[in-house]
Order: C-alpha cells, then sequence, then structure tokens
C-alpha cells in the first residue's frame, strides 16, 4: 500500500482519503494499555468536568446557629477542628454582603455574629461555578420558606458528575421552646477524587457518636461494590489481571478464544454456560431519594477508537473529540434475575446467539462492558424530616425550601435521562486476537 502512494502522487483526493482509511482498518491493535484511563476520561459524560484537589472553600453563614458558641455540640466539638483543619478559603456571609476573610478558621468561626437575609443564592452560584470543594455552612434559611432556591444549583454541580453531601444537626432557636431548626453543612465534592473533603470528614466525624445529625447523600454516580479487592472477579479461565479506579475497571485477559475461552465458558454444559465475571454488587439506594430497580448493559467494541486514541497520544496529536464505537450484539449478558434477588452485575456470554465476529482486533480485542440504569422509583418523601424544619415566622408551618430543593432536583427530567444514557460502571477488556 506504501508503494502505491508514492508513485500515484496525481490521485484525486478523495481517492487518498479512501485508501489512507483502507489502511487504517488493518492497523494493530496496541500492546500497551497505558491510555485506557485517560481515553474513559475523555469519553465519558461523567467526567467532563474535574476539580482542583485539596482546595477547600469554606463559607460560613452569619447566623443565630453559628454564633450559638457550644450549645450545637457535632458543630463545634467535631466540624470546627476539620474545618480549622483543612478549609484553605474563608468567605464569610454576613447578609447580601460575601467577602473572604484572612486569619485562623477557628478563630473567625468564634467571631461569628448574626446577620439577617444572607445571599445564599450568590454563595451557590460561586461555588458550583469554580473548580474546588466547598462547604456551605448555614440554618438554610431564606425569607420564603418554600422557593426550592438550592435546585438550579444543585443540578448544575451533580451534571458535571460531582456529589453533595448533607449533614443536619437540630437545635432550638430561642430556647427549648423556641423554633426546631437545622444547622446544614452542604459539601460539595467529587467522590472520584482521592483524598476528597467529603471523605476525610466522614473519617474523622465519627457520625454514629451523634445520632441526632441527620446525612444523606445526592449524587448521579450509583455506588458499585467489588466484593473480593473491591473490583469484580472475572472466571479463572481468562486468568484476568484486574485493575480498578474509580467508576471503571480494566481486565487484561491472557488466554486464546476458540481453546479456552468458547470451549470452557461459552460452551460449558450450564444451559447459560460457565459464569463470566462476578463479584460485583450495586447499591441500589446510593442515591438519595431514588431507588434503582432495573440495570441494563452494552458491550462495545473498542478496537479502532482505542487504537486511534494510543497513537494520537503517542504522537502528540489532538485525540478525537467524539467516538462513536460500534453495539457488540449477541455477546455478553448481565443476569436479570441474579440483579433482582442480590443486586450482583453478573455477567455470562450470550450462549445461546454467541457471535464473535465482532473480534476483529489483531493482535489484541479491545471493547467495554457498560452498565446503565434502565429504571428508578422516586423516594424522596422518607427524607422530608432530615430536610425541613420550623418556619420561624409563621409558628406551626414548616420551612421547606432545603428539602423542595434536593426533592426537586432528584425529579428533574434531566437527571433521569443522564443516569438512563450514561454508564455507571464500566468494564474495559483487553483480550487476544480471536
Amino acid at each position: 500500500m506504501t508503494s502505491i502512494l508514492k508513485t500515484s502522487t496525481v490521485l484525486p483526493a478523495f481517492l487518498i482519503a479512501l485508501v489512507l482509511s483502507f489502511c487504517s482498518c488493518g492497523e494493530k491493535t496496541p500492546e500497551e494499555v497505558e491510555y485506557i484511563y485517560e481515553f474513559h476520561n475523555q469519553y465519558t459524560p461523567t467526567h467532563t468536568h474535574h476539580i482542583i484537589p485539596d482546595s477547600v472553600d469554606l463559607y460560613v453563614d452569619y447566623t443565630t446557629a453559628t454564633e450559638m458558641k457550644g450549645k450545637i455540640k457535632f458543630y463545634w466539638e467535631v466540624m470546627k477542628p476539620i474545618l480549622a483543619a483543612k478549609a484553605q478559603n474563608y468567605y464569610a456571609i454576613k447578609g447580601q454582603d460575601i467577602s473572604r476573610e484572612a486569619g485562623k478558621v477557628g478563630e473567625l468561626l468564634a467571631g461569628v455574629r448574626n446577620y439577617e437575609n444572607p445571599d445564599l443564592k450568590g454563595v451557590l452560584k460561586r461555588i458550583v461555578g469554580g473548580d474546588n470543594e466547598a462547604i456551605l455552612i448555614t440554618d438554610g434559611e431564606l425569607i420564603d420558606p418554600s422557593t426550592p432556591y438550592m435546585k438550579d444549583s444543585f443540578k448544575s454541580w451533580l451534571m458535571k458528575g460531582h456529589d453533595i453531601f448533607i449533614a443536619s444537626e437540630p437545635y432550638f432557636e430561642g430556647g427549648k421552646n423556641g423554633a426546631a431548626k437545622k444547622l446544614f453543612f452542604f459539601i460539595f465534592y467529587d467522590s472520584r477524587v482521592e483524598n476528597n473533603i467529603c471523605d476525610y470528614v466522614k473519617r474523622m466525624a465519627k457520625f454514629n457518636h451523634y445520632p441526632k445529625v441527620s446525612t444523606l447523600n445526592l449524587s448521579i454516580t450509583p455506588v458499585v461494590k467489588g466484593i473480593h479487592g473491591g473490583h469484580s472477579d472475572p472466571n479463572s479461565y481468562v486468568q484476568a489481571m484486574v485493575t480498578r479506579k474509580g467508576d471503571m475497571e480494566l481486565q487484561e485477559w491472557s488466554t486464546g478464544w476458540e481453546d479456552k475461552i468458547e470451549r470452557f465458558i461459552v460452551n460449558d454444559k450450564d444451559p447459560k454456560g460457565a459464569l463470566l465475571i462476578d463479584g460485583l454488587q450495586l447499591d441500589r439506594t446510593s442515591i438519595a431519594g431514588v431507588r434503582i430497580t432495573e440495570v441494563s448493559e452494552k458491550v462495545y467494541n473498542l478496537n479502532n477508537e482505542y487504537t486511534n486514541f494510543f497513537n494520537a497520544k503517542k504522537t502528540e496529536q489532538e485525540v478525537d473529540s467524539l467516538i462513536d464505537p460500534d453495539v457488540m450484539e449477541n455477546f455478553i449478558v448481565m443476569d436479570q434475575n441474579v440483579f433482582k434477588r442480590n443486586s450482583f452485575l453478573r455477567l455470562y456470554f450470550d450462549k445461546q446467539n454467541y457471535n464473535p465476529a465482532d473480534l476483529t482486533g489483531n493482535p489484541y480485542n479491545y471493547f467495554k462492558i457498560a452498565f446503565f440504569v434502565s429504571e428508578i422509583e422516586q423516594n424522596m418523601e422518607k427524607f422530608r424530616s432530615k430536610l425541613e424544619f420550623d418556619d420561624r415566622l409563621k409558628p406551626g408551618f414548616k420551612n421547606v425550601s432545603v428539602y423542595e430543593s434536593v426533592k426537586q432536583t432528584m425529579e428533574d427530567p434531566e437527571i433521569t435521562e443522564f443516569l438512563a444514557n450514561t454508564p455507571f460502571y464500566s468494564i474495559y477488556v483487553k483480550a487476544l486476537a480471536r
């Protein structure tokens, strides 16, 4: 093919492009897997925005709750030392004024005084528009007790693939007969970032020592647990080396297809064939306000896509902005009955319809098994008591602004659509040629 290009220099441009396309089709797939994680980040929607690690912004609402020295135990005994240790930037919310203040965090917190009408909407816009982890401490109270003023910011943050952890500590404003209020700690973080601020708070806080403190986690990434070693357990016949990183894992298979995989796994005497991959369990309630009732899987052929990405990286060229890999039909299926019974993501080859036609990679095959949320149930009502509090201006009524903000966020059609169309866990497989 090279000699044709050299001697046919007067070929029309479209013919040259056609010849080049034939060349790329036969291109060898790479041996190295060094760019798989970067490939995943590039083409998975939940990885569209990244947080700067170890940079925590603290926003403090100068309200009655934060000036009640020592009376709100969890705040003063646990959160105050944590914040003093981890917050790099301190912002005071004094009514409509939001100002960055210099000094030691512990001393600044000890000097809080009450200001009315805080600009909480402005603070939230700042947080979700930035690249830092952030903690907002507030009683959540605006003049209108029913406006879901946090919803737009919550949604924006989650749609970037990030997470929000909410803890709330009850207290009485004005003594035991006063309004039953809550002091909220909104932690804006990303569960994929190692040593993120939320993990640090959970590790240090010992929530079991403070039974009155309520917690919930907002996310659009369900939690997948690896029962053994944190990742899946492939069938021993594939002799896989498995590496997990966040919401993806890489399996490198080292045995042949016809003599081992197809003989002992696909064509096992069991009607379904032998179990291919086990050991992954989905936490169906890991997204607050949602119960996952059904999931599905798709398998994508990545031979061309990963080869192109690998070569572009090696030659320091721009990678494709979008890819559209072929779906491998009749290849791998999930046992839906097992999932309904115990939430395991158990995989088999599709023995009845098995078709290895997509295994065209040479000398290696690359494919991805992606899991999607295909059905959910909304159950936000059970979190109402964690989020609502007495309306200070209307005795006998509740302020539901925080509750409605969370509820409307998790019930937003775009959030539901995102869950349906974005893989919550991916298994990348490098296998030998067939």
